[in-house]
């Protein structure tokens, strides 16, 4: 019931749900009610005194109509409509609705109010539906009003952030919580949720970690292992808190796999490596063996021939007759399935390995991203392999010394010169054999991968040597990229690398397919790449490598997210607003533009990694965000060719830096010109 009630009898409720704030800018909403009005009536319940009222929601209208009667604005009887409540749980919850829609709550107060309901048998759904907002963000406010008291007061008395709130939140262990406050109250990054996550986390992992995955979710529990939810992270994200434990089971599990393999395909050894790769050195410390393939068989040869007909028709019929979802195109494209089965078995025999070798051998299993077992396809041994099948090696007649035709000594002189002349003869010809020449060119780069750690002399300045990386020692096995790119060095086939000469390697690299050849020029090749970025003056900028990623049509975003350790934490504050803006226009860049540098990186972050509660279209905006520099979108510069003159004309250090900055695609004059033979033969 709505009644008029003296602002004298008034008295500010103490269920009222708002506790911090309250006399915050007061003067300035009494000015607005005195030129306005009060355009909501107060939420009131009465007391036992006859006439007066305790005020249950308006308290901030209560005190700015006080303080104009204090002032003389208003006479000291002045009347205010008010709507009076019998029940406190009532009032409590229009306290609750009133206050959540007007000047934003200290967190701390709603996590009391939303706590206040759960307490009395409402379930965080219920309040939920109540407050129209989701089931998450309620149990996230309960979460807060659980945290260690001291962490909560912080919060309440506004000494600490909401971000910092919710990183002491991430687990429930008020113990653990009150330590690490009181180590990061005096830390100079001690306001930085991701410095205060990484100090409560410190020894867990997260449940999609690929060792989590491997031991799986219900055997870590049965063993006892324990397991904490953040609620501020993405829906279902949980913290593993026994790690020693779950290292212990992965490690059994791995070495069980390991074992059951080793005892399968009789090897020497099978070597569990608890990661999602194995580690470059740990391989270099063995030999790798590549089993050499046996021509097919005329049966086999027959067979094979067989099946590609076959194939062939197949795939005709599911592109111009039969029709997707029949039960014609479903028994079409099983048996497409079944001949490619067939075709991977009769590869695989050809390939087999002879029992004595084999026991001579052995390789890895580790674990995928994926969380299962993985088997390293390329194998190794300790020491070189002796093959009992292998031809006996006959030496040649006489010794290091003796070169020449039927151990007819040559002179060094004579040597280098019948050398050059045979040369020429065998570019001749093989400049006239297009088919010939491509082979030999993937076969020689090829061949620098499979032997890089040894020494293989091919006569040829030929190379393709793997690019290196700009900061010393990084390796980066555990992105999704370097993860790919592992996997089709696993995929190569290197069948022909196992013969013992150089000329035997050539022939079994002509015989295999043209799609194996393939596979290899385009490793080879991918691996000169040299890091570029579509930023800066020109050292690292590449219009070129753009080029080639749009030709690619690279979806960056899908390869690749910017967190607050790659990117947010380490650029200046107007990038990461620039970036909000981007992602959801000048409304959510105002709403971040008095965060701290700490808190902001860590919002950017986990916007641009799907998480946080925001509108849908803001997600799918900040999924697809990156900054300019990673996108292939950069335009090649007009390229200028300075004559090898310039530099020798060049007078000074000025003069050469002008060449070097010309030769780098600078925007600088031309240095030279090509004009004649002399000028062309120069710049060559």
């Amino acid at each position: 019931m709505i009644q008029s009630v003296k602002v004298k009898n008034l008295s500010l409720s103490k269920d009222n749900v708002r506790k911090s704030n309250r006399d915050l800018d007061i003067e300035s909403f009494a000015a607005t009610i005195a030129a306005h009005g009060l355009l909501q009536n107060l939420v009131v319940t009465p007391l036992k005194k006859n006439g007066h009222f305790t005020v249950k929601a308006g308290g901030r209208r209560l005190r700015a109509l006080q303080h104009l009667i204090a002032t003389g604005v208003l006479p000291a009887d002045h009347e205010v409509p008010a709507l009076v409540l019998a029940d406190d749980a009532d009032s409590t919850e229009a306290s609750l609705a009133e206050n959540f829609g007007r000047l934003p709550m200290n967190p701390a107060d709603e996590a009391t109010a939303f706590n206040h309901f759960i307490d009395k048998g409402a379930s965080a759904e219920d309040v939920a539906k109540r407050f129209g907002v989701t089931t998450r963000f309620v149990e996230q406010r309960v979460r807060l009003a659980e945290l260690a008291p001291c962490i909560f007061q912080a919060l309440a008395a506004g000494e600490i952030s909401l971000g910092v709130a919710q990183a002491y939140a991430v687990t429930g262990d008020t113990d653990r919580q009150a330590r690490v406050f009181e180590q990061m109250k005096s830390a100079y990054y001690g306001n930085q949720p991701d410095n205060i996550r990484r100090a409560i986390l410190n020894g867990t992992v997260k449940a999609n970690d690929a060792k989590a995955r491997f031991v799986g979710r219900d055997a870590y529990l049965a063993a006892g292992g324990r397991i904490e939810g953040d609620l501020f992270a993405t829906e279902g994200d949980e913290n593993w808190i026994d790690v020693e434990l779950l290292e212990d089971m992965a490690a059994q599990k791995l070495e069980a796999a390991a074992a059951e393999l080793a005892e399968s395909q009789g090897l020497a050894f099978v070597t569990p490596v608890a990661a999602t790769h194995v580690p470059y050195d740990t391989e270099r410390q063995l030999h790798e063996y590549h089993a050499t393939a046996r021509p097919l068989s005329e049966a086999e040869q027959e067979r094979v021939d067989a099946l590609a007909v076959e194939n062939d028709t197949l795939v005709d019929q599911l592109e111009t007759e039969l029709v997707d979802g029949t039960d014609a195109a479903d028994a079409a494209n099983a048996r497409l399935e079944e001949i490619e089965r067939e075709l991977d078995e009769l590869d695989a025999a050809r390939k087999v390995v002879d029992p004595e070798v084999r026991a001579q051998l052995g390789t890895f299993v580790y674990i995928g991203g994926d969380g299962t077992v993985r088997v390293h396809t390329r194998m190794f041994s300790e020491k070189p392999v002796v093959d009992p099948n292998a031809p006996v090696v006959i030496s040649p007649i006489g010794g290091a010394d003796d070169v020449g035709e039927q151990g007819v000594k040559l002179s060094a002189t004579l040597v280098d010169e019948l050398a050059t002349q045979r040369r020429q003869i065998l570019v001749a010809h093989l400049a006239s054999d297009p088919a010939l020449a491509l082979d030999l060119t993937i076969f020689l780069m090829a061949q620098d991968v499979v032997f890089a750690n040894n020494y293989v002399r091919s006569h040829s300045t030929l190379k393709a040597s793997p690019s290196q990386f700009p900061i010393f020692a990084s390796r980066d096995e555990g992105s999704l990229a370097s993860q790919t790119i592992a996997d089709q060095r696993q995929a190569l086939d290197t069948s022909w690398a196992g013969h013992d000469t150089m000329s035997a390697r050539f022939d079994a690299f002509r015989a295999l397919d043209d799609e194996a050849r393939g596979n290899w020029v385009a490793f080879v090749i991918a691996q000169t790449l040299e890091p570029t970025l579509n930023a800066g003056d020109g050292g690292r900028l590449n219009g070129f490598h753009d080029h080639l990623g749009r030709i690619l049509d690279i979806q960056v975003e899908q390869w690749w997210r910017p967190t607050a350790a790659n990117f947010f934490g380490r650029v200046k504050k107007d990038v990461m607003l620039d970036a909000l803006e981007d992602i959801g226009g000048p409304i959510l860049r105002g709403r971040y533009k008095d965060a701290k540098k700490g808190d902001l990186a860590s919002t950017c972050a986990s916007l641009c990694n799907g998480q946080g509660i925001v509108e849908a279209e803001i997600r799918e905006k900040a999924t697809a965000w990156l900054p300019d520099a990673m996108r292939f979108d950069a335009i090649e510069k007009p390229e200028r060719y300075p004559t090898r003159s310039a530099f020798l004309e060049a007078e000074d250090d000025e003069d050469v830096e002008a060449v070097d900055d010309a030769l780098d695609g600078e925007d600088v004059e031309p240095v030279g010109e090509i004009t004649d033979d002399d000028d062309l033969s120069e710049a060559a």
